[in-house]
């Protein structure tokens, strides 16, 4: 997150957030800070409309830096550590009186109500307690800016003025002298052209407060949001749940990629002693070459090199070892050749057993998600009686067997996932599964699971059927119905879905 467009960010933080009451402090994982902010009645924040309560979410240490609002929250867990609960102690049950921004380090400050400490946000470093009494922090025209000049000729140039980071000294850099005037007076001026989110191969790249000219980049697209709240959110958002989503699985892909190298190295290992041991074995012609010509020659001679004739009447000249007797050398030569053809066979052997393995490791990455594998932001869904389904587009859909999947589904999926159930009538739940509240799901993928929800239910025999379309968070359990019965507090859309039996051809086995 680019230091300029924090300083707009947090001018909005500075307008929503005071009066916001903490309801808890969270640390779903190491380097990500959740605060629960219950909204002033009738306030209502761009991106999070409806929502009473909004997380703010904050990532410090290493790594790509956010900061946003939104109203999901990650996941949690079991046990609140110990830092999250002091944190708690200080800052639960206050509200927030304002929002200060060191904006050229990224530092956000929260004063709250009653005569404890704020809270500073810092990308460097864990979430901090300090003293609420500070002097003011600067706004966007009181940083010192250098001369254009500079700009490109100091790579270093952050170090003293960090609001120009490297990314931005780069841009600024490769634009034609008048265009790159121009955007960096508006910078400097503390000017908006807007609030563009940049994505690389569709991952968050970079959020600029200028329009660039000329195309984006290679691979690269840019999106624009009318608030700096909405901007923040869209590129926060697959990083925060990605690295809290992506914990559970963590340990395993760094197994996988500790396997890979490990068998990599074992690869490169084996061609150097395969190379050995054919130097071993090619030196047999010349024990032989010595044996055909021992009759004629003095056994005991200890020389550094022997010529010989060749089968066509030319002659060979061989390195021997000085130390030995050309007996001798003749013997060590025949023995470094049987140690090679061994050499050889075991090397064959060991090279067949790690492309085996390595078979193994790639098909194991590269098969799909199973149910029982796949644990949600929300828990796992082993045991849960469930068709699995992948569709066209790679998203993983789930299918409860019965009542109790049904059930099950709902309460372990994620709120950001997609519920599908056939309208007005008994039927399956399916559920569509993101890995992020903002992740979009192509048209195509929402078809098929309608489809799947209207072939497990009452409208299975009929050629098109209305399906339901909700997030699982708006979907509620009936209290004291029967397993399945739920409410829905609001409905995304309705689909007209083809009662298609070619859809099972989706279905994975398990």
């Amino acid at each position: 997150m680019e230091a300029v467009f924090f300083g707009f960010l947090a001018r909005e933080l500075a307008e929503f957030l005071p009066g916001a009451r903490v309801e808890k402090v969270f640390l779903p994982v190491p380097n990500v800070v959740t605060l629960a902010l219950y909204l002033p009645a009738g306030r209502v924040v761009p991106g999070c409309e409806g929502r009473k309560t909004v997380f703010l979410h904050a990532r410090y240490g290493t790594g790509r830096y956010f900061l946003f609002l939104s109203g999901q929250k990650t996941a949690q867990p079991e046990r609140a550590p110990a830092a999250a609960m002091r944190l708690r102690k200080h800052l639960r049950g206050r509200r927030v009186t304002r929002v200060a921004a060191d904006w050229p380090h990224r530092r956000l400050v929260l004063s709250f109500t009653g005569n404890g400490p704020a809270l500073a946000l810092d990308p460097r470093s864990f979430p901090a307690l300090v003293d609420a009494a500070r002097p003011e922090l600067p706004a966007l025209t009181d940083v010192s800016w250098p001369s254009l000049a500079a700009v490109p000729a100091q790579p270093d140039i952050w170090q003293a003025h960090p609001q120009l980071s490297p990314a931005l000294r780069r841009r600024l850099a490769a634009l034609p002298p008048d265009q790159a005037r121009d955007r960096y007076d508006r910078l400097t001026a503390g000017e908006c052209d807007g609030f563009f989110l940049e994505r690389k191969s569709g991952e968050p790249n970079a959020l600029w407060t200028v329009a660039w000219p000329g195309p984006p980049p290679p691979s690269c697209t840019v999106a624009t949001f009318p608030t700096a709240l909405e901007a923040a959110a869209a590129f926060g958002l697959p990083l925060a749940f990605g690295e809290v989503s992506g914990r559970a699985e963590a340990p395993q892909t760094a197994a996988r990629a500790a396997s890979r190298r490990r068998q990599d190295r074992a690869m490169l290992r084996l061609a150097a002693d395969e190379a050995r041991m054919q130097a071993f074995l090619a030196r047999k012609a010349e024990a032989d070459a010595i044996a055909a010509n021992l009759h004629a020659l003095d056994k005991t001679a200890k020389i550094a090199e022997l010529s010989l004739p060749t089968a066509d009447g030319g002659q060979q000249t061989l390195s021997l070892d000085p130390a030995l007797t050309v007996l001798a050398n003749m013997q060590k030569l025949y023995h470094l050749a049987a140690k090679g053809e061994r050499g050889l066979a075991a090397i064959a052997a060991r090279r067949r057993d790690l492309q085996g393995a390595k078979k193994d490791l790639q098909s194991r990455e590269r098969a799909p998600d199973r149910v029982a594998a796949s644990p949600g932001p929300s828990g796992s869904l082993k045991g849960v009686a469930a068709h699995v389904y992948r569709t066209s587009d790679g998203f993983l859909a789930l299918r409860g067997k019965n009542a109790k999947a049904n059930d099950q589904l709902l309460r372990l999926a994620s709120p950001f996932d997609l519920w599908f159930h056939a309208a007005d009538g008994p039927g399956a739940h399916v559920i569509l599964r993101r890995d992020h509240p903002g992740r979009e799901v192509p048209r195509q993928s929402l078809a098929e699971a309608a489809g799947l929800a209207a072939l497990a239910s009452y409208a299975a025999g009929a050629g098109t059927a209305d399906v339901w379309m909700a997030r699982v968070g708006d979907v509620r359990r009936v209290k004291g119905a029967g397993p399945g019965q739920v409410t829905v507090s609001r409905i995304l859309e309705t689909l007209r879905a083809a009662v298609d039996p070619a859809l099972e051809k989706l279905r994975e086995l398990m």
